[in-house]
């Protein structure tokens, strides 16, 4: 496998999974990693130790939508747990990533990813369903107070306005 059947391959492991920002970000980052890397060893055996450019877009796209889960200023801690293999997981490889665009802190072992937070479907759904149960309760109560208002208000308003005639005629 060369470099551009890498990049290709991860270009296409990644498109529909993630906004055209992040896919370009994560290519830039593999397309840097690997000419650095090639000064010091071969390209195909920084591509062997890279590994399947698909396993990596899974990585990506895994921990995209863990960051993205909560509102801005998402704060995870790295756990390093090993799998049942006992290699240890990705994350780190991520870290990586993120330390280059200055979003890892150090001094805690935590990353901060900073970023659009979009708003899931499903999350709209509810807002719509929210939306439409509180008006349709407004509604109805209103339409109650209205009928009400109609039926039990204007009568006793004119009767009260009747009595205040009639009373103030008399002195």
């Amino acid at each position: 496998m060369t470099k551009s059947e890498f990049i290709a391959e991860l270009r296409i492991a990644l498109a529909g999974e993630l906004q055209e920002n992040e896919i370009e970000n994560n290519i830039y980052y593999y397309d840097n990693y690997i000419k650095e890397q090639t000064l010091n060893q071969s390209e195909e055996s920084v591509l062997e130790q890279l590994g399947d450019p698909r396993l990596i877009a899974k990585t990506i796209i895994e921990t995209y939508q863990l960051s993205h889960e909560s509102f801005y200023n998402t704060r995870r801690h790295a756990d390093y747990d090993e799998d049942f293999d006992g290699n240890l997981n990705r994350e780190k490889e991520t870290q990586e990533a993120y330390k280059e665009d200055g979003m890892y802190n150090q001094g805690n072992g935590s990353f901060h990813v900073y970023g659009d937070y979009q708003i899931k479907w499903y999350h709209k759904l509810i807002l719509a369903v929210v939306v439409v149960l509180v008006l349709t309760v407004v509604l109805f109560i209103g339409g109650i107070l209205l009928k009400l208002f109609f039926t039990i208000g204007i009568p006793l308003l004119v009767i009260y306005l009747i009595y205040r005639l009639i009373t103030n005629n008399r002195n």
